[in-house]
This record gives structure tokens, sequence and C-alpha cells, in this order.
């Protein structure tokens, strides 16, 4: 069992091309089933910028992720399946 304070500031890593996509912000819960379903990521190069602008966060889907380290969070996905947390909260 990992707690949410865990999970902060962790760097997300892809296991298909060992990058660097950025550190846990967030988490997505789906409350009627009482799962997780997606992760929050923090873009690595908005972070300097974040206290004068929202940074842009990635939003990677449970079932993506492979293995959630002591360090690291790595997971498995193409960009085409990543989606932008702004498009979420707009209903896209």
């Amino acid at each position: 069992m990992i707690s949410y304070l865990e999970l902060i500031d962790k760097d997300i890593i892809n296991v298909k091309n060992g990058e660097n996509i950025g550190r846990f912000s967030d988490i997505e819960i789906d409350i009627k089933k009482g799962k997780v379903t997606a992760l929050y990521i923090e873009d690595k190069n908005t972070k300097l910028f974040s206290f004068f602008n929202k940074a842009k966060s990635m939003v990677i889907n449970w079932e993506e992720i492979v293995k959630i380290g002591l360090d690291v969070i790595v997971v498995n996905y193409e960009s085409d399946n990543v989606r932008i947390a702004k498009e979420i909260a707009n209903g896209n």
C-alpha cells in the first residue's frame, strides 16, 4: 500500500524510451467504483513557471502504470494516449 504523500514529486519514466516525462502532481479517482483511474503529471518544463501560470498537466491512465518504485513511477504509454488535463476539465 502507498499513500498519496509518498507519490508526491516522484519522477515519471516512460519504459518505452527511458524519458523522464515529468513529476507526479495529482490523482484521479472514480468515487463510484472506489478506484484510481489516472495520474496527473506536471510537465517538467513548466515547473519553474507554475507559480505565475497554471502548469500544464498530462494524465496517464492507471492501466499504463508498470511499477511504482521508491523514487520513480514507471509507465508504458504512447504519446497519443496521454490526455491533457485542460481537455478533461473542458469535457473533451
